[in-house]
């Protein structure tokens, strides 16, 4: 079992989801979504962590942001990228990563926020019909993070338990 802080865009995910089912292996575990704190498998006490997250997000207002561009990460995944709120994101990823998530925040790993589209393998070709497929979508979307979930994931199952959705302020 494992935890993760997600948010799920409020946008038409038609577009996303025709790439994912081709490309991303988690596309039947998760909705299109933005990764905040990312899986942590390690025991951890869910009420803690549930007052950890409620402290954080209550000096968080509502805060627009743009997803649009793309980008290749380098571990084989076509990332759609924040552009707009992308300072607000990270910030908000480092506060989260603070308190009882301060061990396991990955420091050598620079945070990018993102939706991941797919993952590709070494096979270049792959990855070149995947950013093609991408590009004639012109992926371009403005919504708001006004909520995150936590997440529970059962890791034998590759399934997601349970979620809490916290709400921003307005």
């Amino acid at each position: 079992m494992s935890y993760a802080i997600v948010h799920y865009p409020n946008i038409n995910t038609e577009d996303i989801n025709q790439i994912r089912q081709k490309y991303d292996p988690q596309v039947y575990l998760i909705e299109p979504h933005i990764t905040l704190v990312f899986p942590i498998i390690e025991s951890i006490n869910e009420n803690n962590l549930i007052l950890h997250i409620d402290n954080i997000l209550s000096k968080w207002k509502t805060f627009p942001i743009c997803l649009q561009g793309l980008q290749k990460s380098w571990d084989e995944y076509l990332f759609l990228m924040v552009e707009e709120g992308k300072v607000d994101m990270i910030k908000l990823h480092n506060e989260l990563y603070t308190g009882i998530l301060a061990q396991y925040c990955r420091e050598n790993l620079p945070f990018i926020p993102h939706l991941t589209l797919g993952r590709f393998t070494e096979n270049i070709a792959q990855f070149l019909q995947l950013l093609e497929e991408a590009q004639q979508l012109d992926l371009n979307y403005r919504c708001f993070v006004n909520k995150v979930h936590l997440i529970n994931i059962a890791d034998e199952q590759r399934s997601i338990i349970w979620s809490k959705k916290f709400v921003l302020r307005n």
